[in-house]
């Protein structure tokens, strides 16, 4: 949102990566899942979301991430109501991923961007645009309330 801090902050972030890491995150990334992740979240602004989307496109980690701002989305499709907890929100998305989807790269990579296009364009987290879902017959959320 302001351009001038997230300059400096990406600044920030090449500067740790080649102080900390000798200029290779990818190598000091390559130890345990769980190592990995906490690595990751030292960096300003990254979390657990975060942290999977980097691990899983860089091809690192077939994880079933989830787009932070569309957790919604499955939650939506499965249940009635959305959440009010979004960390368990966000790990019952990555169960669901898991079991529909083969622990592959790009079947990973694929269920996370189109996550995210239809919580973009469809499934507004406001104003769901339900009658055009090509989803909506197996929505619970659409069952209850259209």
């Amino acid at each position: 949102m302001l351009p001038e801090v997230r300059a400096e902050r990406l600044k920030e972030l090449a500067s740790r990566v080649a102080n900390e890491f000798g200029e290779d995150l990818r190598a000091a990334l390559a130890g345990t899942l769980s190592e990995a992740r906490k690595k990751l979240k030292t960096f300003h602004s990254i979390a657990d979301p975060g942290a999977d989307r980097i691990l899983l496109f860089a091809g690192l980690a077939p994880l079933a991430a989830v787009p932070s701002n569309c957790v919604h989305v499955p939650d939506r499709i499965r249940n009635e109501q959305e959440s009010k907890n979004y960390s368990r929100a966000y790990r019952e998305a990555q169960q669901w991923i898991e079991a529909e989807t083969p622990a592959k790269f790009d079947a990973r990579m694929r269920a996370y961007l189109l996550l995210k296009q239809h919580g973009q364009e469809i499934c507004k987290r406001t104003n769901p645009r339900c009658s055009a879902c090509p989803v909506k017959l197996e929505c619970s959320y659409f069952k209850k309330n259209n």
